[in-house]
Protein backbone atom coordinates (compact mmCIF):
# COMPACT_ATOMS: atom_id res chain seq x y z
CA UNK A 1 0.00 0.00 0.00
CA UNK A 2 1.54 3.29 -1.09
CA UNK A 3 1.23 6.38 1.09
CA UNK A 4 2.47 9.73 -0.24
CA UNK A 5 5.40 11.22 1.67
CA UNK A 6 3.35 14.23 2.78
CA UNK A 7 0.73 12.01 4.46
CA UNK A 8 3.05 9.47 6.11
CA UNK A 9 3.32 11.29 9.44
CA UNK A 10 -0.46 11.51 9.71
CA UNK A 11 -0.81 7.86 8.67
CA UNK A 12 1.67 6.72 11.32
CA UNK A 13 -0.14 8.75 13.99
CA UNK A 14 -3.51 7.34 12.94
CA UNK A 15 -2.13 3.80 12.94
CA UNK A 16 -0.71 4.27 16.46
CA UNK A 17 -4.02 5.65 17.69
CA UNK A 18 -5.96 2.72 16.23
CA UNK A 19 -3.52 0.17 17.68
CA UNK A 20 -3.71 1.71 21.16
CA UNK A 21 -7.50 2.02 21.13
CA UNK A 22 -7.93 -1.47 19.68
CA UNK A 23 -5.69 -2.93 22.36
CA UNK A 24 -7.60 -1.09 25.08
CA UNK A 25 -10.97 -2.25 23.79
CA UNK A 26 -9.75 -5.83 23.43
CA UNK A 27 -8.32 -5.85 26.94
CA UNK A 28 -11.52 -4.38 28.36
CA UNK A 29 -13.68 -6.94 26.58
CA UNK A 30 -11.50 -9.83 27.77
CA UNK A 31 -11.57 -8.53 31.35
CA UNK A 32 -15.35 -8.09 31.28
CA UNK A 33 -15.81 -11.61 29.91
CA UNK A 34 -13.48 -13.00 32.57
CA UNK A 35 -15.36 -11.28 35.40
CA UNK A 36 -18.78 -12.42 34.18
CA UNK A 37 -17.63 -16.00 33.64
CA UNK A 38 -16.00 -15.92 37.08
CA UNK A 39 -19.36 -15.01 38.62
CA UNK A 40 -21.13 -17.68 36.55
CA UNK A 41 -18.71 -20.45 37.52
CA UNK A 42 -18.68 -19.35 41.16
CA UNK A 43 -22.47 -19.67 41.29
CA UNK A 44 -22.45 -23.00 39.47
CA UNK A 45 -19.79 -24.45 41.76
CA UNK A 46 -21.62 -23.11 44.80
CA UNK A 47 -24.77 -24.97 43.79
CA UNK A 48 -23.13 -28.30 44.53
CA UNK A 49 -21.72 -27.28 47.91
CA UNK A 50 -24.29 -28.13 50.56
CA UNK A 51 -24.34 -30.15 53.79
CA UNK A 52 -25.69 -33.19 51.92
CA UNK A 53 -22.77 -33.33 49.47
CA UNK A 54 -20.44 -36.07 50.70
CA UNK A 55 -17.28 -34.51 49.23
CA UNK A 56 -18.01 -31.07 50.71
CA UNK A 57 -18.90 -32.62 54.07
CA UNK A 58 -15.68 -34.65 54.08
CA UNK A 59 -13.60 -31.58 53.17
CA UNK A 60 -15.19 -29.53 55.94
CA UNK A 61 -14.62 -32.30 58.50
CA UNK A 62 -10.95 -32.69 57.55
CA UNK A 63 -10.31 -28.95 57.37
CA UNK A 64 -12.08 -28.36 60.69
CA UNK A 65 -9.92 -31.06 62.28
CA UNK A 66 -6.73 -29.46 60.98
CA UNK A 67 -7.76 -25.97 62.06
CA UNK A 68 -8.90 -27.29 65.45
CA UNK A 69 -5.39 -28.68 66.02
CA UNK A 70 -3.89 -25.29 65.16
CA UNK A 71 -6.31 -23.00 66.99
CA UNK A 72 -7.86 -25.13 69.72
CA UNK A 73 -11.16 -23.27 69.19
CA UNK A 74 -13.94 -25.35 67.53
CA UNK A 75 -15.94 -22.31 66.41
CA UNK A 76 -12.90 -20.65 64.82
CA UNK A 77 -11.91 -23.98 63.24
CA UNK A 78 -15.35 -24.31 61.63
CA UNK A 79 -15.23 -20.72 60.33
CA UNK A 80 -11.72 -21.22 58.94
CA UNK A 81 -12.82 -24.45 57.24
CA UNK A 82 -15.78 -22.67 55.62
CA UNK A 83 -13.46 -19.85 54.49
CA UNK A 84 -11.01 -22.39 53.05
CA UNK A 85 -13.86 -24.00 51.09
CA UNK A 86 -15.01 -20.59 49.82
CA UNK A 87 -11.44 -19.75 48.77
CA UNK A 88 -11.13 -23.06 46.95
CA UNK A 89 -14.42 -22.45 45.14
CA UNK A 90 -13.28 -18.96 44.07
CA UNK A 91 -9.93 -20.29 42.88
CA UNK A 92 -11.62 -22.95 40.75
CA UNK A 93 -14.13 -20.45 39.36
CA UNK A 94 -11.34 -18.08 38.35
CA UNK A 95 -9.43 -20.85 36.60
CA UNK A 96 -12.54 -21.89 34.66
CA UNK A 97 -13.22 -18.26 33.73
CA UNK A 98 -9.70 -17.84 32.34
CA UNK A 99 -10.14 -21.06 30.35
CA UNK A 100 -13.35 -19.63 28.87
CA UNK A 101 -11.61 -16.39 27.86
CA UNK A 102 -8.79 -18.41 26.30
CA UNK A 103 -11.26 -20.41 24.20
CA UNK A 104 -13.14 -17.30 23.06
CA UNK A 105 -9.89 -15.63 22.01
CA UNK A 106 -8.78 -18.81 20.22
CA UNK A 107 -12.04 -18.91 18.24
CA UNK A 108 -11.68 -15.22 17.36
CA UNK A 109 -8.10 -15.77 16.16
CA UNK A 110 -9.09 -18.73 13.99
CA UNK A 111 -11.93 -16.67 12.52
CA UNK A 112 -9.52 -13.82 11.79
CA UNK A 113 -7.22 -16.20 9.90
CA UNK A 114 -10.10 -16.94 7.54
CA UNK A 115 -10.89 -13.22 7.24
CA UNK A 116 -7.28 -12.57 6.20
CA UNK A 117 -7.58 -15.24 3.52
CA UNK A 118 -10.65 -13.45 2.13
CA UNK A 119 -8.95 -10.06 1.93
CA UNK A 120 -8.17 -8.57 -1.44
CA UNK A 121 -4.50 -8.15 -2.31
CA UNK A 122 -3.29 -4.61 -2.76
CA UNK A 123 -1.25 -3.76 -5.82
CA UNK A 124 1.32 -0.97 -5.83
CA UNK A 125 0.98 1.72 -8.47
CA UNK A 126 3.38 1.64 -11.36
CA UNK A 127 6.59 3.46 -10.50
CA UNK A 128 5.84 3.55 -6.76
CA UNK A 129 8.75 2.75 -4.49
CA UNK A 130 8.38 -0.19 -2.17
CA UNK A 131 10.00 0.20 1.26
CA UNK A 132 11.31 3.28 3.01
CA UNK A 133 12.65 6.34 1.30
Amino acid sequence: LYTPVALRAAAVGLLSLLRNEGGSVGTSMAQTLQERRDQFHSLRLGESIDPFNAAAHSFLDQASGRFLQQTGDPVAAQQLALQALANLRQQQASALAYFDVFWVLAVVMVALVFVVLLMKRSVAEKGARIGSE
